[in-house]
Parts: structure tokens; sequence; C-alpha cells
């Protein structure tokens, strides 16, 4: 079991101290790392503010990816030559486990002259604890590598733009309905739900708020974001990060231990999917309400009303209809309003 990183620090009172941290994640699943510093303790019992300033405040690491946070601390001024003072740098949602810090402090300085900050490099595996296994066994507990991928997701919900995550499930939901489009069932079905001014209504709100754009937007940023930290586009989705954690769960028996077996999907390509539909705002609209249909009953049934109240198609070539074409009603062909 390899020593755990730790700091032994020698400093001047009033002197700032800059951590600068290399992050590694080593965990199945993103992380998002919020370093803390605990208050000072002098050798004499007393607590101290420790005022820690983190640059950046979070850093959001994907499965193996590494990042540089600095953390910065100043020694109280008032300090005796001798005196010792302990704190820990904390990494909450990612163990409880922390780097300790220790600082002796020297004399002071001469008065007036600017004192140089004492700049402190450590390196930082995430969780703090075991090296991996040899063999392909667990890389840091399997209990804690399920428990700490599943509360490090979570937290970087709180703070991750809800759109990204909304972006990918509609371009997930939509690539379903792309799929059903393809069978002839699922293209009959959309002949008919195209007759109705649902869909109309439908298609043209979704071109007038630009949802394809947006979307497309949305899953621009979140591989941005994997290609930022040096990973591939399809490890920076969402969508792909949990689904790696929930199929990790078969990795290892997370109470007993033991070998790993490998069960791994393909990379989603939601970004590749949606860009197959392009701005198309009819071709989105329908995507997403046959895999709305597919996926949710509910939305199935209420389809399957609106589709038995679709009019008739319009007439052949060569048809009159019988009456003038009163048959035929071609929602998306006609003009005015909506709410007629």
């Amino acid at each position: 079991m390899p020593a755990a990183p730790r700091a032994d620090l020698e400093a001047r009172p009033g002197m700032v101290l800059a951590l600068r941290l290399s992050l590694r994640n080593r965990m199945m699943a993103a992380a998002l790392v919020r370093p803390t510093v605990d208050d000072w303790v002098a050798s004499d019992g007393d607590i101290l503010p420790a005022s820690a300033r983190i640059e950046p405040a979070y850093a959001y690491l994907l499965q193996g990816a590494s990042a540089r946070q600095t953390v910065t601390l100043r020694v109280p001024a008032h300090l005796a030559a001798g005196a010792t003072l302990t704190t820990t740098l904390r990494f909450p949602g990612i163990g409880e486990a922390g780097v300790p810090l220790t600082l002796t402090v020297l004399p002071a300085g001469e008065p007036g002259l600017p004192l140089p900050a004492l700049e402190v490099p450590l390196d930082v595996a995430l969780p703090i604890g075991d090296e991996p296994a040899p063999g392909g066994g667990d890389e840091f507990g399997s209990v804690a590598q399920a428990s700490y991928s599943l509360v490090a997701g979570l937290a970087g919900l709180d703070l991750l733009p809800a759109r990204w995550l909304v972006a990918e499930l509609l371009a997930a939901v939509a690539r379903v309905g792309d799929g059903v489009l393809a069978t002839e069932a699922g293209a009959a079905r959309l002949e008919r739900l195209g007759r109705t001014r649902f869909f109309k209504n439908g298609v043209v709100s979704f071109a007038s708020a630009q949802l394809p754009r947006w979307v497309l937007s949305g899953l621009s940023a979140a591989s941005g974001l994997s290609a930022a930290l040096g990973g591939p586009q399809g490890q920076g989705q969402l969508l792909t990060i949990w689904e790696r954690w929930l199929l990790g769960l078969a990795d290892a028996d997370i109470e007993l231990g033991g070998p790993r077996s490998e069960v791994r999907l393909s990379d989603a390509q939601l970004q590749s999917f949606a860009a197959t539909l392009g701005t198309h705002a009819d071709r989105w609209f329908a995507s997403l309400l046959l895999g709305l249909a597919a996926l949710s009953p509910r939305i199935d049934a209420a389809l399957a009303q609106i589709e038995a109240q679709a009019p008739a198609p319009p007439p052949k070539d060569g048809d009159d209809g019988g009456a003038g074409g009163a048959a035929g009603d071609d929602v998306l062909g006609e003009g005015g309003s909506l709410g007629r």
C-alpha cells in the first residue's frame, strides 16, 4: 500500500502558501472535485481560520482525466517561531481520506520586506487510497468504487448546466423514434400523424423556438468539455458517463471483491446522430413523437387517439375525390393561421 499524499511545510508568518494540485480521476465515472481545507489547529490547541481560496472553484473530471487546481492559504501573522499548525485538504463526496498538511513556523522576516509565496506541488489521485490491484482488480476498494462514483455524479448535476443533459435526453429519444420510423409500421403512423393539425402545430413550434439548434449546441458543449479534458467526444456525454457507472456495477462484487468482467457499450455518438437530423424541425418533431410513443405507453395511447382524428389522405393525381377534394386536408401545406 503506497503512502497517502501529505505535505510538511516550513514558512514564515504572513507568507502565502500556494498548493499546486495535480488531480487525476481513477474512478469509473466522472467526478466533481471541490476541495476544502479544514481550519488550522495550532500546537497549543488554538483553532485558526484557514480562509482558503480555490482556483478554479471546482473541476469536472471524466474517468482517467487530469486537471489542475490551486489552493491558496496564508500563514497567520501573529505566530511565534517554532509553532506548528496542522490541517487537512479534503475532497467532499470523494471519500473521507484527505491530504494532511503540517506547517512549522519559521522566524519572522525583516520588517518591510515582501515575503515570496511558497509554492508546493501535490499530485493527488482520487479517491485517495490504495493503488489499483494487479490483474484488473478493484482500483480502490469495491464498495467505495460504486458509491463514490454515484455521489460524485450526483454532485456534478448540481453545478453542470441542465441544458446539456436535456439536449442528450432529447437526442436519445429522437434516435429511438428514428429507428421506429425506419419500419413500415412507423412510417405509416407518421403518415397519419402528418395529416393532423397537431403535427403541424408541433413542427411550427419547434421551428419558431429553434429547438433543433438548441439541441445541437447543447450536445456540442458536452463534447467540447470532453475535448478540453483530453478525452474522446463520446465520453464527454453525460448519459454515457451514467451508462458506464451502471454497467460498472457488473465488474466486481462490491461487497466481496474479486476479478473484473468486461461489460461495455459502444459510445452513444448522439452528436453525430443529431447532425443527421440537422435543423429540420419536422424531422426532430417526428422522431421525438415516435420515440416517446415507443418509450411511454401513455404517450402511445394519446397519439393513437390523435391518429384516429386524422383527415383522409388527399386524392391521388387523376382522382377528383368525388367532391372537389373535400376529403383531403393538407395540414402541413395549408396557409393561414394555426388556429383555423
